[in-house]
C-alpha cells in the first residue's frame, strides 16, 4: 500500500469553454504554492428531528454538495496571469504597445528631469494611461534607455515618471516608447466576462486524483513582508461538481505546465502612494474579492446550479515607521490617493514586473503605535476599506478602473 506524500503531488487548472464543459487534454497549468488548503469538498449533514423512544436518533442524510479551495503561493512572472484575469473578470489586452516619432503625430521629444515631452501629437492618443509602465529606447541619451518608469501624470504631450531622467532638451526624432506586455482593466458595463475552471489535484504516490469542475476564481490577496517574498493566497468556489479519479483515470490533464519565473522578492519591488516611493514600510496587503457564492437550492441535483458573483472588493493595508502627520492630514482632508506597486526580478534593466495600480481611494484609518519603554521606531497602520476603494472616473489619461495590473511577459 502507498501513502501519499506531502511534497508529492500538485494541483492544475484550466478554463472551461463554458459551464458544464469539464475541460481535458492539455495545456492545463500547474498552481504554484507553498501550502493553503486546496481544493475541499463538503456537505451538509441534515439531521433527522425524530423523536425515539428508545432515547437514540434516526441517522440523518447529506445535503448539497459544496467545492472550495484556496492556494497560497509565492508570486511570480507568468505564474497567475489566468486567475488575474477570472477575478478581474476582463481580458489581457494586446502586448507590447509601441509607441514612435510616427504615432499620433507626436514627431520628437525632449526629456526632463521627470519628463519625457512630446513636440506635437498626444501620448494619450497613442494608447498610455497613468500607472502604465514603459521603457523608451532609441534615445539618444544612452541613460534614459532601458529602464522601466511609471507613468505618474500625462497630458497630452507630456509624460511625467516617477524615475529620475537625464535631462535633455534636443529633440529625439527617433525613439520608441513600449508598453511592456500587457494590461488588464476592469471591464465597462455588459463586459465583463464569466469564467468556469476545471482543477485537478492528483497525488503521484496514489496515482489518483480529486477534480473540481465549474470552479470560479473569486479573490487573491498580494502580502509583503521584510525580508521576504512576495506572497499571494488565491481562492474560488464551485458549484459541487466533484469526481475522484481512481488509477487509470488519473492523472487527468495531460502534461500540464508550469511557469518558470523565479518569486519575486520584496527588496526588488516598491510601493509607491501619493506621489512617494515609500522606503519604510514594515509590512503591506492587497485584496480583491468578487465575492463568489454558490447557493443552496431544492434540486433533484446535490449541485448549486451556478456560482453567483457579486460587486469587486477592494482592500489595503499599509503599516510603516511613523515619520511625519502627512497621511493623518490626508485621512482628515479625505484626500483621493492612488498607488502602485512595481514588483521586479532580479535581472539586468528592464527586468520582467508585475505592476499593480489602485488609482483611486481614500484612506479608512490611521492609527498609531502605542509609546513603548523598548528601543525602536514608532509605527502606524492604515487601512483601506472596500467602501473606500473606488473606479476612476476621471476620463483621458486615466483608466476607468478600479485595479490596473500589467506583466510585462507578452504571453
Amino acid at each position: 500500500m502507498a501513502y501519499s506524500q506531502n511534497w508529492n503531488g500538485y494541483a492544475a487548472a484550466k478554463v472551461q469553454a463554458g459551464q458544464g464543459s469539464q475541460a481535458s487534454g492539455g495545456s492545463a497549468k500547474v498552481i504554484r504554492q507553498t501550502g493553503g488548503q486546496g481544493g475541499r469538498l463538503s456537505k451538509a449533514p441534515i439531521e433527522s428531528q425524530e423523536v425515539r423512544r428508545d432515547g437514540l436518533s434516526t441517522r440523518g442524510r447529506h445535503g448539497l454538495q459544496k467545492t472550495n479551495g484556496q492556494y497560497s503561493s509565492e508570486l511570480s512572472i507568468a505564474g497567475f496571469d489566468d486567475i488575474f484575469e477570472a477575478v478581474m473578470r476582463g481580458t489581457w489586452g494586446s502586448a507590447n504597445l509601441a509607441i514612435t516619432e510616427a504615432t499620433a503625430g507626436l514627431t520628437s521629444i525632449t526629456t526632463g528631469a521627470n519628463t519625457i515631452v512630446a513636440a506635437a501629437g498626444s501620448w494619450i492618443t497613442a494608447g498610455l494611461r497613468v500607472g502604465d509602465v514603459v521603457v523608451l529606447t532609441g534615445h539618444s541619451t544612452a541613460g534614459n534607455n532601458g529602464r522601466n518608469l511609471r507613468i505618474t501624470a500625462l497630458t497630452a504631450t507630456t509624460m511625467t515618471v516617477a524615475e529620475t531622467l537625464i535631462v535633455n532638451a534636443v529633440a529625439d526624432t527617433a525613439f520608441t516608447i513600449t508598453r511592456t506586455g500587457r494590461v488588464l482593466v476592469n471591464p465597462g458595463a455588459g463586459a465583463l466576462v464569466k469564467r468556469y475552471f476545471t482543477i485537478e489535484e492528483h497525488e503521484y504516490d496514489l496515482d489518483q486524483s480529486e477534480l473540481f469542475t465549474d470552479a470560479v476564481w473569486s479573490s487573491f490577496r498580494l502580502s509583503m513582508q521584510p525580508n521576504g517574498l512576495l506572497m499571494l493566497d488565491t481562492s474560488w468556489v464551485g458549484t459541487g461538481q466533484f469526481d475522484a479519479l481512481a488509477s487509470g483515470s488519473s492523472p487527468h490533464f495531460t502534461s500540464p505546465t508550469t511557469s518558470t519565473g523565479e518569486p519575486l522578492a520584496v527588496v526588488e519591488a516598491v510601493v509607491r502612494m501619493g506621489g512617494v516611493d515609500m522606503i519604510d514600510l514594515t509590512s503591506f496587503d492587497l485584496s480583491v474579492d468578487i465575492q463568489g457564492v454558490s447557493p443552496d437550492v431544492i434540486s433533484a441535483t446535490p449541485y448549486a446550479p451556478d456560482v453567483f458573483t457579486g460587486t469587486e472588493l477592494v482592500s489595503m493595508n499599509l503599516s510603516m515607521l511613523r515619520k511625519d502627520l502627512l497621511t493623518v492630514a490626508d485621512f482628515i482632508n479625505e484626500n483621493p490617493l492612488s498607488l502602485h506597486i512595481l514588483a521586479q526580478e532580479n535581472e539586468a534593466a528592464p527586468a520582467s514586473f508585475v505592476s499593480i495600480f489602485v488609482p483611486n481611494f481614500t484612506l479608512g484609518s490611521v492609527d498609531k503605535s502605542a509609546l513603548a519603554k523598548a528601543g525602536g521606531p514608532r509605527t502606524q497602520t492604515i487601512s483601506v476599506p472596500p467602501a473606500l476603494v473606488g473606479i476612476d472616473s476621471r476620463g483621458g489619461a486615466y483608466d476607468a478602473t478600479a485595479l490596473k495590473i500589467q506583466v510585462s511577459n507578452a504571453t
